[in-house]
C-alpha cells in the first residue's frame, strides 16, 4: 500500500496557528496508516474559525482545555479532559473559542473519503458510511487504540505496515458502529475462512515471516477486501492478523533460542523482528523473561539433561 496522502484538512489542522506540530516528516514518512497528527494546543486565551475539507476525529491525549465551541450553528462549552472526543464533519464551519488550557496534546486522524477509496485501504461499506457529528464524547477502546498508533509512529513504526493497516481498519470498523448514520449490519461479523484459505494463510505468513506483510497482500491473496478480511481472519484465528503475525514470529524465536546458537540479533531477523531490541521487548511481554534469560536457562537445563 502506498503511504497514504499528507495534504488536506488533516495538514491544514496541524499547521494553524493555535496547533503546534509534535511529530517530525521522518517519523510520519514511516507510517503507512490513516494520516495522524500530534499537536500541542497554543496557550491562553483565543479565538478561530475553520473549516476542514474531510472528516476529522480529535482526541485530546493529555492535558486539559476549557473551550467553547461552536460546530454547524451548535454550540457546546467543553472542560476536556484526556480521552475526550469530537468528531468533525467534512465543510462544517467550526468557531472555537478557547477559556484555558494546560499542556494540552492532541491525536488529529484525518478521513478523506476519496484519497482513501483509491488506496483501496477499505471497502465501498467503509467510506460510504457517513459519521455523525459530535461535539463532545469518550470511547476508551478508541482511545487505547489512537494512542497505540501514535507510539507505534513514535516509536519509528517497527511493526512494519501490516500493524498501521490493521489499526487503521479497526478504527473505521469501530466508528461505523458506533459513530455511523448507518451502521454496517452485524451479520457482516459472522462467517470464516474456508479451509483452503486459512491453510494457504498459514503458509503464506510462514514463508513470508521475515518481510514487512501488508494487510493489502493477505487480503489480495484470498480475493477480499481488507475490513472483510479482518472479519473473517478474528472469527478464524480469534485474534487479529497483526497479532498473529507476531505470535508466530515470536514463538520462531523461542524455537531458535532454545535449540540453535545462533546470535540473538540473527535470530531478531530470522523470526522478522525489526531488531534484536524489537524482539526483546515483544519477547518479555509474551513470556515474562528476554531472550538473553531463556538462553541460559535453555543451555542450563541441556547441561543438567546431559
Amino acid at each position: 500500500m502506498r503511504p497514504p496522502p499528507r495534504g488536506g484538512a488533516l495538514s491544514e489542522a496541524s499547521r494553524r496557528p493555535e496547533n503546534l506540530s509534535l511529530l517530525t516528516p521522518e517519523q510520519m514518512g514511516r507510517w503507512q496508516g490513516l494520516p495522524l497528527a500530534w499537536v500541542g494546543t497554543r496557550e491562553g486565551a483565543w479565538r478561530a474559525r475553520f473549516t476542514p475539507t474531510s472528516t476529522v476525529l480529535s482526541m485530546l491525549e493529555r492535558g486539559a482545555v476549557t473551550t467553547r465551541i461552536n460546530i454547524a450553528g451548535r454550540t457546546c462549552d467543553l472542560d476536556a479532559r484526556p480521552g475526550t472526543m469530537t468528531l468533525f464533519a467534512a465543510d462544517s464551519e467550526i468557531r472555537v473559542q478557547q477559556v484555558d488550557c494546560d499542556q494540552a496534546r492532541r491525536i488529529l486522524v484525518h478521513f478523506d473519503i476519496a484519497a482513501l477509496a483509491r488506496q483501496s485501504l477499505f471497502d465501498d461499506e467503509l467510506v460510504t458510511t457517513p459519521l455523525r457529528e459530535s461535539h463532545e464524547f469518550h470511547d476508551a477502546p478508541l482511545a487505547g487504540v489512537l494512542a497505540e498508533m501514535l507510539r507505534e509512529i513514535r516509536q519509528g513504526c517497527p511493526n512494519g505496515s501490516l500493524f498501521a493497516e490493521s489499526l487503521s481498519v479497526g478504527v473505521a470498523l469501530h466508528l461505523c458502529r458506533t459513530r455511523g448514520i448507518h451502521a454496517p449490519p452485524a451479520a457482516g461479523e459472522r462467517g470464516q475462512f474456508s479451509r483452503w484459505q486459512w491453510s494457504h494463510l498459514r503458509d503464506l505468513i510462514d514463508s513470508e515471516l521475515t518481510g514487512d506483510l501488508s494487510l493489502t497482500a493477505l487480503a489480495a491473496s484470498v480475493d477480499l477486501s481488507k475490513p472483510h478480511f479482518v472479519r473473517l481472519f478474528r472469527n478464524t484465528a480469534g485474534t487479529s492478523p497483526h497479532r498473529y503475525i507476531v505470535r508466530t514470529r515470536t514463538e520462531r524465536a523461542r524455537r531458535m533460542i532454545q535449540t540453535t546458537a545462533l546470535p540473538l540479533v540473527e535470530i531478531a531477523a530470522a523470526a522478522g523482528f525489526a531488531s534484536q531490541s524489537h524482539l526483546g521487548r515483544i519477547f518479555r511481554q509474551t513470556y515474562g523473561v528476554t531472550p538473553g534469560e531463556l538462553r541460559k536457562q535453555s543451555v542450563c537445563r541441556g547441561r543438567s539433561q546431559g
